[in-house]
């Protein structure tokens, strides 16, 4: 006999286990009801170098990507999965992705995959606090800024420097948020997606701390000169 195709969610937990969903307008329904938080939420910003969920592959995102959170740092499961049980804590008000996605039969899933995707923005609004402290990170942390700098570091020494500097804002501003705006940590992958630290390596760096402060290396601890 022929192995049995698939036709339902085994529960397997193995799509939990991969990452939260990227949200679309039709999810904004459920953060307004309260079913996830700006806590719950974690944001890929335009240009960061992430793995596409449909086709497998590491692409530069071409529009931020906000989703529902991993459940800390050193895994990407969803936030909302119950890894003892194999459970989702908000089935009944999940996400539309979630809701769209057959395993065993993606191309639901691959059809309103980047289709009416949210941005911060269409969380915080247009117009307030919130939305000028992430523009104001943007402007000065930006991938495709980050990227024309890092383009001059090859043959332009001083530009290290101005790729450091965007690196201690991040960190600098992350926490003037937190102590002066009073903005919970929880919330910062949200507002200003995951920081510079954890991302460089799209560049083929790393920081690493030292006693004058956070340098810049390649991947090979070769310090980038």
């Amino acid at each position: 006999m022929g192995q049995e195709i698939q036709k339902e969610c085994t529960r397997c937990g193995t799509c939990c286990a991969k990452g939260g969903p990227a949200l679309h307008k039709t999810d904004l329904e459920l953060y307004e009801k309260g079913v996830f938080q700006r806590k719950d939420l974690m944001t890929f910003r335009r240009g960061e170098l992430v793995r596409n969920n449909v086709t497998g592959q590491l692409e530069p995102l071409q529009q931020e990507v906000v989703k529902i959170t991993r459940r800390n740092e050193s895994t990407w499961t969803c936030c909302f999965f119950n890894v003892v049980d194999r459970l989702c804590f908000i089935y009944n008000d999940r996400p539309a992705e979630c809701r769209t996605l057959d395993c065993w039969n993606p191309d639901a899933l691959q059809e309103m995959y980047e289709e009416n995707r949210i941005s911060r923005f269409d969380v915080l609004g247009d117009n307030n606090g919130y939305a000028e402290l992430v523009r104001t990170h943007e402007e000065k942390c930006g991938y495709e800024y980050l990227g024309t700098i890092y383009e001059r570091m090859k043959n332009d020494p001083s530009a290290k420097e101005e790729f450091l500097e965007s690196v201690r804002f991040d960190m600098a501003f992350r926490k003037v948020v937190q102590e002066k705006a009073g903005i919970p940590a929880a919330e910062m992958e949200f507002l200003f997606g995951r920081t510079l630290g954890e991302t460089v390596h799209m560049f083929g760096l790393r920081i690493v701390e030292t006693e004058h402060g956070p340098e810049l290396e390649n991947i090979t601890e070769k310090k980038v000169s």
